[in-house]
């Protein structure tokens, strides 16, 4: 991209989050619960078990 369409892309956004809302059928993730676990551990997320990712899931 260039420059210029870089910063109009930028500016559209006024508080710089480009996200998309989540799912509401999909549960939330306890992220900094998940990021403490995945520091003690020294491992990175995408390499817990399907057991442990479930304990950072909030599926009210």
């Amino acid at each position: 991209m260039k420059r210029k369409q870089i910063e109009e892309f930028d500016d559209a956004f006024e508080d710089g989050v480009f996200a998309f809302p989540p799912s509401p059928s999909e549960p939330k993730v306890k992220i900094k619960a998940l990021g403490e676990y995945c520091k003690q551990k020294g491992v990175l997320p995408t390499d817990l078990t399907n057991e442990e990712m479930r304990q950072f899931l909030d599926e009210e």
